[in-house]
């Protein structure tokens, strides 16, 4: 399960702001109008899901695609490898 996420956006302090990935928790990221999110370990796209009280499932991120090499997912085979279609 992906807890954080990256998006890219301006940030940095005014005289240095810099247009690149940021991480942030999911939570957080659910709050933005945006979306193109990566995962922070293989960089593969990913949708952002509200939380279900229902279900005792957390705010989260799932994989567009699945990646066997993304501990992160829920297919993880055991050795990392970055998405096959990553976001740059």
């Amino acid at each position: 399960m992906v807890e954080e996420v990256e998006v890219k956006r301006w940030h940095g302090a005014a005289d240095s702001r810099v247009f690149g990935w940021q991480r942030m928790p999911v939570k957080e990221a659910l709050r933005l109008q945006d979306d193109t999110f990566r995962c922070p370990e293989c960089l593969g796209r990913v949708r952002l899901r509200a939380a279900a009280p229902e279900k005792e499932l957390a705010e989260r991120g799932e994989h567009f695609s699945k990646n066997p090499g993304c501990s992160l997912g829920d297919c993880f085979a055991g050795e990392k490898r970055t998405h096959p279609k990553p976001l740059n």
